[in-house]
């Protein structure tokens, strides 16, 4: 048994254990002529504090832009000084990490005592919080300079509850005299955090919450204090962008709610850190200083000057489009990959005179196995951005100027609604029941971008494959050499589709019935491939739109009122003879792209609905791979759309281009008419063949 001395022994260790877990020994500042020269400079305390060799994760390691010099100089005034501040700058440009760590600068050197952090939600604006939170507990040359905050919080090994039994012995900051066993009293967790209450602490009991703007944020109180100082970080969300009775509401919360948050004696100040999504968005407004004069707006563009020679980066666009088309279709290679790069490798110097950005420091220098950089400029990743994004994006999120908001309806037709159609079944396998295999193709000078689509009688498509074929051999600024190498390119899509033709699960293979290739740009060029291919077996045929499609006003469509010799007529097409081997096929433009986004938004199983290949996967909230690699194809599908307008008191229908990537559009909906030139049918609307026999018969013997 026991005895009642040995227990207490053990309960007087347990004690002292548990006070010894309890007690934390703060030592004094390493350096304090260091802290005191940093603290009166912005800009060397973050380089120091969180620059290289600091034992932060994102550490700021070059020097700060003009741009971000302007940045840390409003923020200071609007925190030392009061009043509003709106900055938009480009995203990823460090905006929200500066404010953050000189939020924190102010807070530990006891120049704020109450802050709030807020962002479009609270889920946003905790991340904030998170990211203060780290800077403390991984940053070593914060931990040196400034102990009394940082040692009492890693002194917690990530158990939060441990802060409010904490005890501190140590040296008070303020006068150097000894305090023994005092109370720490602090809050590490939630969406507040109250800093330790270290005696001679500048910082001691200072607060920094967090709010979302999708929630109350009105009377915001803590320990008899009020809050100094509010960051807004991005406060837009898609609604508001989008929706201006959405925007109205936020701006109007703060206006009103966070406006009021500060005491009677000193106004709150807010600092507002935003990239532009649209002029409709509130930060639009807020940084608008003829909107909002007292918010001082500030706006700030990624590319300040472009370049002297823009044709050049029009081709490397639509070489690095090129790249990601073929990858997301499943065809690219090392050489799509490269072929961007080399062409600026080549034309460096040129394709960067006249050029002048805000910060020449983002891009990604990382070495491929090969030996090349990704980027070798930050100018090469701004085009690579429109690249991938579109100049309308770019625009927008990296240049802080969004486009003229036009007025009027479009069509419900979106990428998403695109993307996620899928039938099924796989890449190249005709569905049952299709009786037609039809090609469009749309001819560039470094690509040919082709859509393969499978018919059923009642208008029913599948797009069952698409793609790039590179052309290869053209020079950049010349024409020399294009003919011939558009010409090889095409040759070997034909061919290709003769040595491997596509086919049902179970069945023969089908050939391709017609194939559609646009002549509106090199035309000679595809006229004399088409007479040469047809020559050979293959059944193609030169093609161009006309309309008002891509917001170019072009000739007119107007289709023959009978059939002639020079003329053969059909339904929102016509041929037209060009020569003695060469009939071109002349399209309603506008009509065919109102189609082909008809088909999109009938209902599936229903007839002219359209598919793409591919498996939904077993989540219906959750995109699937094959419904991943649409992407880009989906986007080409909605690169432009029909909308109404109001002109003059009168609504008018017409064509808005989104975004310049249309290729896979062009090649679609010649594919529909080829379809339609063959017979297949809705219901006898929009894709009719031939009315009378004499002209069917005509067309067969073409």
């Amino acid at each position: 048994m026991i005895s009642q001395s040995v227990r207490d022994r053990d309960a007087a260790r347990k004690r002292a254990d548990s006070a010894k877990q309890r007690e934390v020994f703060v030592p004094k500042c390493t350096n304090r002529r260091r802290r005191a020269r940093y603290e009166s400079k912005d800009i060397d305390w973050l380089r120091y504090y969180f620059g290289a060799g600091s034992g932060c994760t994102d550490p700021f390691t070059y020097s700060f832009t003009e741009q971000q010099c302007v940045m840390i100089s409003v923020i200071r005034s609007a925190i030392q000084w009061g009043g509003d501040q709106a900055i938009a700058a480009s995203r990823g440009e460090g905006k929200t990490t500066i404010f953050e760590r000189l939020m924190l600068k102010y807070v530990i050197s006891g120049a704020i005592g109450f802050a709030v952090l807020c962002a479009a939600t609270g889920e946003h604006a905790a991340h904030s919080l998170e990211a203060i939170r780290d800077a403390i507990t991984e940053n070593d040359r914060l931990a040196e300079d400034y102990p009394e905050v940082c040692v009492p919080v890693r002194a917690l090994e990530n158990t939060p509850n441990r802060a409010h039994y904490q005890i501190v012995t140590g040296k008070r900051h303020d006068n150097g005299k000894l305090y023994e066993r005092h109370p720490s009293c602090f809050s590490w967790c939630g969406r507040e955090i109250v800093f330790p209450d270290v005696p001679g602490s500048p910082s001691a009991l200072a607060i920094i919450a967090t709010r979302g703007l999708d929630a109350a944020v009105r009377g915001l109180k803590r320990k008899g204090r009020r809050p100094e100082v509010v960051g807004i970080d991005d406060p837009d969300t898609e609604e508001s962008a989008r929706s201006e009775d959405q925007a109205k509401k936020l701006e109007d919360r703060i206006d009103r709610a966070l406006g009021g948050l500060g005491g009677q004696q000193r106004v709150v100040a807010r600092v507002m850190l935003t990239t532009l999504q649209s002029r409709t968005a509130a930060s639009f407004t807020f940084t608008d200083p003829k909107s909002k004069p007292t918010w001082k707006g500030r706006r700030f563009r990624y590319l300040l000057t472009p370049p002297d020679r823009v044709d050049l980066w029009d081709e490397y666009i639509a070489l690095r489009r090129n790249a990601l088309e073929s990858f997301a279709a499943g065809t690219g290679n090392d050489e799509h990959a490269r072929a961007a790069n080399t062409f600026y490798l080549a034309n460096r110097k040129t394709m960067d005179a006249g050029a002048e950005l805000a910060n020449p420091n983002r891009f990604d220098s990382s070495i491929l196995p090969d030996g090349s950089a990704i980027e070798l400029s930050s100018l090469q990743r701004y085009y690579n951005e429109i690249a991938r994004l579109g100049a309308e994006a770019v625009a927008t999120e990296y240049d802080n100027d969004p486009p003229e908001v036009e007025v009027g309806l479009e069509t419900a037709i979106t990428a998403h609604r695109v993307q996620t159609r899928v039938s099924g079944h796989p890449r190249r396998e005709i569905p049952p029941g299709c009786i037609l295999l039809t090609q469009g193709i749309d001819a560039r000078k470094i690509a040919l971008h082709w859509v393969v689509r499978a018919w059923r009688p009642d208008g029913i498509g599948y797009t069952i494959d698409y793609g790039v074929e590179e052309v290869h051999g053209t020079t950049a600024g010349s024409d020399e050499g294009v003919d011939h190498a558009l010409t090889r390119a095409i040759h070997s899509r034909m061919e290709t589709l003769r040595n491997a033709p596509y086919a049902p699960k179970t069945g023969p293979a089908m050939e391709i019935t017609e194939t559609l290739i646009d002549a509106g740009w090199r035309t000679d060029a595809i006229y004399r491939v088409c007479a040469e291919l047809k020559a050979t077996g293959f059944a193609i045929r030169p093609a161009m739109g006309f309309g008002k499609s891509n917001g170019v006003v072009k000739t007119r469509f107007t289709a023959p009122v009978r059939t002639t010799t020079d003329r053969k007529t059909g339904d929102g097409w016509f041929l037209s003879r060009k020569g003695k081997r060469v009939w071109l096929v002349c399209m309603d433009a506008d009509r065919w792209k109102a189609w082909e986004h008809d088909r999109w938004l009938t209902p599936i199983g229903q007839p002219g609905a359209m598919q793409l290949w591919g498996d939904a996967g077993p989540n219906p909230d959750r995109l699937s791979d094959d419904q991943k690699s649409h992407h880009s194809y989906a986007r080409h599908i909605v690169s432009e759309v029909e909308v109404e307008e109001v002109v003059k008191g009168v609504i008018q229908r017409g064509w808005k281009t989104r975004r310049e990537n249309n290729h896979w559009l062009d090649a679609s909906y010649m594919a529909d008419v080829a379809a339609a030139m063959h017979g297949i049918t809705i219901g006898g609307v929009a894709a009719a063949p031939p009315t009378t026999k004499q002209q069917k018969g005509w067309f067969d013997r073409q």
